[in-house]
């Protein structure tokens, strides 16, 4: 009996930690048809490369998904392939209940993109402008939010 139990108290203990997981690039861009915006952020000159940025929200879990690709041109030339892809971890948790509005993005033409929007949380109804500043290099960035009236 003390067996059973422990197990009924295990099941009902581990939904509750899986609650909060970051949900990655690669699982995102796994389901392609929940995207919902792409937007060209800009071009970077490396060197002899030409490379270029676009945003990418999209709608899974019942929340929105915030990244960024790296695009460069396939070896061959015929088509752009990604090189790397960037999450933020404010919006990409599986528990969230983020929803995004008013992204802007754009490209320092450097290693940088700046990307600003509304966030609005599912949970109680709050509303935050939000700033991101990714280095595209480092894949390191700064987040800011503020309440949006």
């Amino acid at each position: 009996m003390r067996w059973l139990c422990g197990a009924l108290s295990a099941c009902l203990v581990e939904p509750a930690l899986g609650l909060g997981r970051e949900v990655g690039y690669a699982e995102a861009a796994g389901h392609f048809a929940s995207l919902q915006e792409l937007q060209h952020c800009g071009d970077w000159q490396l060197g002899e490369r030409s490379v270029a940025l676009r945003l990418l929200r999209f709608t899974l879990y019942g929340q929105d998904l915030l990244f960024v690709d790296l695009l460069q041109p396939a070896a061959d030339g015929t088509h752009l392939q990604v090189e790397r892809g960037f999450g933020f971890v404010e919006f990409n948790n599986d528990h969230a209940e983020m929803s995004l509005e008013q992204l802007r993005c754009s490209s320092d033409g450097k290693t940088g993109v700046h990307i600003s929007g509304i966030a609005e949380n599912g949970h109680d109804g709050s509303r935050q402008r939000f700033q991101i500043n990714l280095d595209g290099r480092s894949g390191a960035y700064r987040y800011q939010a503020s309440p949006s009236e």
